[in-house]
């Protein structure tokens, strides 16, 4: 590998160390990085965002995504600067322990290693429930067959979700531990063939909202004549305003629903240690990752409000599932599907699903596995997570720790009604806004290691790493203060928010007991975070 900037800053060798090398290497491109980007934000979650944003009345998606988007490259050009000066796998972790303090490292650390794998067991719910379920509920309601309906039903029960769920954890934890080369070999195959899919769906929202198809005349084909326009006179004698003015305010409040995807593509940093050009890889990938997928995000939206109708959507949103005329949920595939009425086309809409969300689960548990290895590294955490296979070079025991943590995610999600989609995204919104504030002063506090990193680039004079943390840490802080107050889908019930200030407390007392006990028995953690971290 050839030497960077930051193995160039001062050092104390690797004598403290309990070992020279991480026995990870670099074999990730930039195109993976992009792609693992792209899997982070989860092109299948427009589902969530588009069945979300009928309940801010007035807002425009679009607009609320073309913002976010704008703002989310603000903080992906921060971790991808902040990251190269300590070109390590860890995440923000590596970097802001070496730059800040070690404890403000940690806690960060410690709330996205725990979100990750947590969201690693609830992606595993997603992946029953708007792909497999919706597959072959479509799928019998297209064919008259009873046994794809009852599939269907299954999928989406608790049994159907855990058990489909835990097959994609147990699956990718044991694929991630023979290594990433053939994890990111098969990513590139899986989002090959899920952009084909999702190009086909696109490519049949416009040629529905043009016209060519007739998603309302389709639609009272399967549930019966005029049960388009009953689920919208329906709504509208219940009191639902199905045609609402353009509200700025809601569309402002709406951001965090494509804020929750599109700034997960900066996790590539957990990584950087095994990719082949860091800086390149990082700057183009993460920022390349949040273009294309809200590109792609912004184009599902678009054209499925122009093909299915804002006045269907809005009704269809507020109908009691007990009544509404099928018994599926508003999913794009799935509407994608009703558009085309071919169940061929209904196999091909439903691809980009099930391919992308488990690699968008993985994802998570790539950045926790090399989070809790960079931790037994420095001894903070057990050194035995730091144990990577001579064979595979990953991180088996870190990696067994995240499915645990995601199987336990999984069952509390698939057997009661305590988490909801957006539980986590205060706790990610506040590592992310922690990592941007940082990297706010970092060119000035610590000068000398700034001006040798490849983050030293300036506009106007003005560190680049300086401006763009600013934005960001703004945008971030308004994400925060709006998963505080919205009450929609579980973003501040009781449950999340306790939950989250848990696991920033269990941080910080794990972080400082570890140091204790470190020091008791005479192994000098400090001396650690005063090196670059192992190769």
């Amino acid at each position: 590998m050839s030497e960077s900037a930051g193995q160039r800053l001062p050092n104390l060798g690797h004598a403290v160390f309990t070992r020279a090398s991480s026995g990870l290497v670099r074999q990730v491109s930039t195109l993976d990085t992009r792609f693992y980007g792209m899997m982070q934000i989860g092109i299948p979650y427009v589902s969530f965002i588009i069945s979300a944003w009928v309940f801010y009345p007035g807002a425009s998606m679009e607009l609320a995504t073309i913002a976010t988007i704008v703002a989310s490259i603000f903080l992906g050009i921060t971790y991808a600067l902040y990251s190269a000066v300590y070109p390590r796998s860890g995440g923000e972790y590596v970097f802001l322990s070496r730059t800040v303090h070690p404890a403000y490292g940690f806690v960060v650390s410690f709330i996205q290693v725990f979100w990750q794998a947590f969201y690693f067991g609830l992606t595993g719910a997603f992946w029953a429930t708007i792909g497999w379920s919706p597959l072959f509920a479509t799928l019998g309601i297209q064919t008259g067959n009873q046994g794809l309906k009852d599939i269907g039903a299954w999928f989406a029960s608790p049994w159907g979700i855990f058990l489909t769920g835990a097959t994609m954890v147990l699956f990718f934890g044991f694929y991630l531990n023979r290594g990433v080369k053939g994890f990111f070999t098969l990513q590139r195959w899986a989002v090959t063939i899920a952009l084909v899919s999702v190009l086909a769906v696109v490519v049949d929202l416009m040629l529905t909202a043009t016209g060519v198809l007739n998603f309302h005349t389709n639609f009272d084909a399967l549930a019966g004549p005029g049960a388009y326009n009953s689920v919208i006179s329906g709504a509208t004698a219940a009191g639902t305003n199905v045609s609402p003015a353009f509200d700025l305010g809601a569309t402002l409040a709406f951001v965090i629903w494509p804020a929750f995807s599109i700034l997960f593509a900066i996790n590539s940093v957990s990584f950087s240690g095994e990719i082949k050009n860091v800086r390149r890889g990082q700057l183009v990938g993460i920022t390349g990752a949040m273009v294309v997928t809200g590109v792609i995000l912004t184009a599902l939206m678009f054209f499925t409000r122009a093909a299915v109708g804002d006045q269907f959507m809005i009704a269809a949103a507020s109908t009691p599932a007990g009544s509404f005329p099928l018994p599926i949920s508003p999913w794009v595939n799935l509407l994608a599907s009703i558009s085309a009425a071919a169940p061929v086309l209904t196999v091909v809409f439903n691809l980009y699903v099930l391919l992308l969300i488990p690699y968008a689960g993985a994802a998570g548990l790539v950045y926790s596995s090399r989070a809790l290895m960079a931790w037994g590294l420095d001894g903070i955490g057990p050194e035995w997570l730091a144990d990577v296979s001579d064979r595979y070079h990953s991180p088996g025991k870190a990696i067994l720790v995240s499915v645990l943590i995601a199987l336990t995610a999984l069952v509390v999600y698939a057997f009661t009604t305590l988490i909801a989609v957006l539980s986590g995204l205060l706790g990610f919104a506040l590592a992310f806004c922690l990592t941007s504030l940082a990297a706010i002063v970092f060119p000035s506090r610590r000068r000398e290691t700034f001006e040798s990193s490849p983050a030293a680039i300036r506009v106007g004079g003005v560190p680049l790493l300086t401006v763009s943390a600013v934005i960001s840490s703004a945008f971030l802080l308004f994400v925060i203060w709006r998963a505080i107050v919205d009450n929609s889908f579980g973003a501040n019930t009781t449950f999340s928010l306790t939950v989250n200030g848990v696991v920033v407390a269990a941080g910080i007392v794990f972080y400082f007991v570890a140091r204790a006990v470190r020091s008791s028995q005479g192994i000098d953690v400090a001396a650690r975070y005063r090196e670059m971290p192992v190769e």
